[in-house]
């Protein structure tokens, strides 16, 4: 399950009940406090149980499209069923918010928890890659065959050490590339004579990036 503390919990957000008109809603989004707020939690009028979200640019088209601004936010909501729990797995949470700017969490008892944030994950992921620790990514193709990264990591850390390791596929008829977040910086003399050491071995180094630039 990933930390609670990575949830924004309900008190610190604005949310809406499930009554709440368009109308009411167009006026929040107007608030000079939620100008950067692409969407907003509908509730039902408990507070407790999650109905769905509200999006400013439906908010928005509904204006100006001359629409019903006295129906309830609910004639325009989106993701009422998009939810994940406060003890949601990782891959739970990854696949259910991969498309959304927040996805909301619910408790053990269904109730509406706080929201997690694409932005968090996005920043989990890059603490996940030692972004901090990382002075270049090493990207490796491999032959595909078992004990591939072991034959790599050691290559590798005869000369540094590993921060984190990610294989990529592209698609089927791409090969598994593995990429290495290492300490060294990319003018370091130890990584010219890594990569050497990887071609002998044929193992191909199809890209170096320079990791300084996003610190």
């Amino acid at each position: 399950m990933f930390p609670k503390s990575l949830v924004i919990p309900k008190a610190q957000l604005t949310t809406i009940t499930e009554d709440t008109t368009i109308q009411e809603v167009y006026e929040i989004f107007n608030r000079p406090e939620e100008a950067h707020s692409r969407t907003i939690p509908i509730l039902d009028q408990s507070g407790q149980l999650f109905r769905g979200n509200v999006y400013k640019q439906h908010v928005f088209e509904a204006v100006a499209n001359g629409e019903d601004l006295s129906q309830p936010a609910t004639a325009i909501m989106r993701n009422s069923t998009k939810f994940i729990f406060t003890n949601s797995k990782f891959y739970e949470v990854f696949f259910a918010i991969r498309d959304l700017p927040f996805i909301a969490v619910l408790d053990e008892d269904h109730h509406f928890y706080g929201i997690f944030t694409h932005s968090t994950l996005m920043d989990l992921l890059s603490q996940s890659w030692s972004l901090e620790k990382g002075g270049v990514a090493l990207s490796v193709r491999t032959h595909e065959m078992r004990g591939d990264l072991e034959k790599i990591s050691k290559t590798i850390t005869r000369y540094t050490n590993i921060e984190s390791v990610l294989s990529i596929q592209a698609d089927e008829t791409t090969s598994l590339t593995l990429m290495f977040t290492l300490p060294l910086t990319i003018e370091d003399p130890q990584l010219d004579k890594l990569i050497q050491k990887l071609n002998k071995k044929h193992f191909q180094v199809t890209n170096v990036e320079n990791l300084s630039q996003f610190k």
